[in-house]
């Protein structure tokens, strides 16, 4: 999906996403050892679902996205809930972390790297990332049995299954898993596969 479609849809009322989080982010909380005093990075946060649940729960959290429309939603639903957000307005194919953090976390975006820059950006959140922190990705896979989304843009990079794995050959895998799920993102009914992967640094 084009930013500029995306940034339209949050323009309107009500949350495009849902409010309720997305069930990868019980999963990540589950997994850190601690929460309180914690910081997660939010990739691609939209309006905020997952983003705001973080920060009621404790952590302090880095909601990043594209859209401007977005992260203004995800600010004054977190500042309704008494928690806050650092927003960041980033491409995250440009986008690099300025500080070390506890957790990276993304649903539905990551495939918008094209696979030449997917090494070195994987790289860098690594680096960014202290000892036993956690990764916790969700990614759209290329399957020829499902067909290409109705709202699929050329700007996006479907991976192949496992192919998360490969850079992450030297961290703990927690957790990996593939399923398919009906979307109607488009208003269009359709079919998605995913991997998920929680991973931890040692």
């Amino acid at each position: 999906m084009h930013p500029e479609q995306m940034d339209r849809l949050y323009q309107l009322p009500g949350f495009y996403w849902g409010m309720e989080p997305n069930r990868l982010a019980y999963s990540l909380l589950e997994t850190l050892p601690s929460l309180q005093g914690k910081t997660v990075v939010d990739l691609g946060c939209g309006e905020g679902r997952d983003a705001v649940y973080f920060a009621k729960n404790g952590l302090n959290v880095m909601a990043v996205d594209l859209s401007q429309t977005g992260l203004k939603k995800a600010k004054h639903w977190a500042e309704t809930e008494g928690v806050s957000l650092t927003t960041v307005q980033a491409d995250l194919l440009s986008y690099r972390m300025d500080t070390m953090v506890d957790a990276v976390y993304s649903i539905g975006v990551l495939h918008y790297l094209p696979p030449e820059i997917r090494p070195n950006t994987f790289g860098h959140y690594k680096a960014m990332t202290r000892s036993g922190g956690i990764h916790a990705f969700n990614v759209f896979v290329e399957k020829p049995y499902i067909p290409v989304p109705p709202d699929y843009a050329e700007n996006e990079y479907f991976y192949r299954t496992g192919e998360l794995l490969q850079y992450y050959w030297d961290w703990e895998i927690i957790s990996f898993a593939e399923f398919v799920f009906d979307c109607n993102s488009s208003g269009i009914p359709h079919r998605h596969a995913v991997n998920v992967m929680l991973a931890r640094k040692i």
